[in-house]
Parts: structure tokens; C-alpha cells; sequence
């Protein structure tokens, strides 16, 4: 039969795939391996699966579908595999322009005013008392001084006996923002290496850290206050940046990356470090030292809403 014929077939056979959350990866590669077996080529095919992912509520990263459609055209021998790749929209770059224009709008943003704001106080807040607020019961968060390492501690919530957290460190300390078993699995995009902090070990996809290394301190803060994101925690670095821990909860990996693509247009463009927004994160630790500058806690919600901060209600003042 021509490829003509067999294209209405395939696209029904596309309605009988699963298409759900945990479950886009493997119906593309079925759909790419009776495409292939069919003889369909791969310029129609390779759209028609990406219009599919994004219709029923997913994403997907252009590269890898390329690379998926690749191996299942070998595999089933078939010679319509080559394919011009999808089209990939604009890379968005920051603005200096667009940071300084929001930040702008508001004045007076500084650290006092957003402690007056924070529901939880942040002078004086320890480091434990940070993840107790932010986590719940029995979940394990891994705790690092060294940033390439598997981590110094596993820290359970609530646990009756916990080892002391670190203080400081000369690099600093980080943790890891979403909660792990604290065991460690085969993580498969490290050739089957074992590890504590990969998505395998993830049992819960809450958090996605918001840095800059661009923006100016002072604008960067204004721009925060004014999104109207979740934003469970803001800190500094030790540094010269500030992170805000913004809460997602996402039901799935590939839901963590749908709302994180959602996201990730607006605050690239406004100084957002684009490799800092991946769903397995280390940030770091407030209420700790890098060396002898302090992570300072700026801001504490436990129970964000997604209201601009500064549209918010005055906590303590």
C-alpha cells in the first residue's frame, strides 16, 4: 500500500495510544515505530507526534523526539526517515531593557520591606526550621557542602534523630528542592550510575528555583515581588544572586516541565538563569554561610497563593 493509503490507518492508530501524563514518551515511540513500518515519512510524522504531545496538555524537547523518530526508522528498516528538524520557537535571551522597565514600576524594595512582608518571620530562622516549613512530615531532603558530590546528609523531617545540619562551608551549602527516598537508583542518562540526586530518586516534583547571575540585585528583587508566581521562599546566594523557591506542584516530571515551559519565557527574558530551571536543583541552604557571608533568608511563605507579592497582605507590619 502507498503512504497515502496508510496515513489515515496510522492516524487511528495514534487515537488508541495513551497520551496521558507518564505516558507521552512510550506512545510516541510506538506511533514512530508503525510510522516506520509503514513507510510514512518522517517530515509528516515527526509534527503530527509533537501536535500530539502539546494537545493533550504535555511538552516535549524537540531533540529528543528527533532523535526518537531517528532510532525507530532504523529499527524498522524503513528509508522515509529523513527529516528536516521541527521547528524550535525563538530562544528567549535576557533583557536588560524589560528587567529595568518592571522593576520600575515599584519603589522601596528592598530587604526590610520584604521581611515586613514574609508570613513567617525570616530574622532568626534557622536553617531546620526552614525545611520544616516548607516540607512535610517523613520527607527526605539531601543536604550538600559539596555541590558535585551525592551529598553529606540525607535529612528526614520530623525524623526522631537527625544529624546536625551543616553551618557553613568554604563553597557553601545547598539542598536539594524537591524530596528524594534518599536512596540510590541507576540514573540512565549517566549510563546506569547510581545516584541520590536524579529524578529517579525524586518522590515528589513541588519546587523550581528562580536565579539570576545578570540582573542587578535591586531590580532582580523588584521584578520578584511584582510575578505572580508562587513564591514559597526568596534568599541569597552568599553571593550576588538572589533565588527564589517557586511552588509548582506538579503531578508528573513531564508536568514539572510544562509548567516550567510556561513559565520559562517571561523570566528568561527578565534575567532568569535558563540552566538553573531544571526539576532536580540544588539552590542554597538559608540561614547558612558560604565561607563567612551568610545565605540570608529574605522571605518565607509556606502556603504561597500565585498573588504578586507585593499585592499581598502585610504580614508583620
Amino acid at each position: 500500500m502507498t503512504a497515502e493509503v496508510n496515513l489515515p490507518n496510522w492516524m487511528q492508530y495514534l487515537d488508541s495510544l495513551d497520551w496521558g501524563p507518564g505516558q507521552r514518551d512510550q506512545s510516541s515511540w510506538k506511533a514512530f515505530l508503525r510510522a516506520g513500518s509503514l513507510g510514512l515519512p518522517a517530515d509528516v510524522v515527526l509534527p503530527t507526534v509533537a501536535g500530539r504531545v502539546v494537545s493533550t496538555g504535555g511538552s516535549y524537547v524537540s531533540s529528543k523526539l528527533e532523535s526518537q523518530i531517528r532510532r525507530a526508522y532504523v529499527f524498522t528498516g524503513s528509508e522515509a526517515g529523513a527529516t528536516r528538524a521541527l521547528h524550535r520557537p525563538p530562544t528567549p535571551k535576557f533583557s536588560p531593557e524589560k528587567l529595568k522597565a518592571l522593576a520600575g514600576r515599584v519603589t522601596g524594595i528592598d530587604i526590610d520591606w520584604l521581611s515586613r512582608r514574609s508570613p513567617v518571620s525570616p530574622t532568626n530562622t534557622t536553617s531546620v526550621q526552614f525545611l520544616q516549613c516548607l516540607y512535610a512530615t517523613a520527607e527526605k531532603i539531601v543536604i550538600f557542602t559539596i555541590f558535585e558530590s551525592q551529598g553529606q546528609i540525607v535529612y528526614e523531617i520530623g525524623g526522631l534523630w537527625q544529624p546536625p545540619l551543616p553551618e557553613q562551608s568554604a563553597d557553601g551549602v545547598w539542598f536539594l528542592v524537591n524530596p528524594v527516598d534518599g536512596e540510590s537508583h541507576p540514573n540512565p542518562r549517566q549510563g546506569g550510575r547510581l545516584s541520590r540526586r536524579s529524578e529517579e530518586s525524586v518522590t515528589c516534583w513541588r519546587y523550581m528555583v528562580l536565579e539570576s547571575d545578570v540582573a542587578e540585585s535591586a531590580e532582580w528583587l523588584a521584578c520578584l515581588v511584582q510575578l505572580p508566581l508562587r513564591i514559597a521562599a526568596i534568599y541569597t546566594s552568599g553571593g550576588k544572586s538572589i533565588h527564589a523557591l517557586v511552588r509548582l506542584d506538579a503531578a508528573t516530571k513531564q508536568d514539572w516541565d510544562s509548567q516550567r515551559d510556561a513559565i520559562k519565557p517571561g523570566v528568561v527574558t527578565l534575567g532568569a538563569d535558563e540552566g538553573a530551571l531544571t526539576a532536580v536543583r540544588l539552590s542554597r541552604l538559608p540561614g547558612t554561610r558560604r565561607g563567612d557571608r551568610p545565605q540570608q533568608l529574605l522571605y518565607l511563605d509556606p502556603h504561597p497563593t500565585g498573588i504578586p507579592i507585593i499585592d499581598g497582605d502585610v504580614s508583620n507590619e
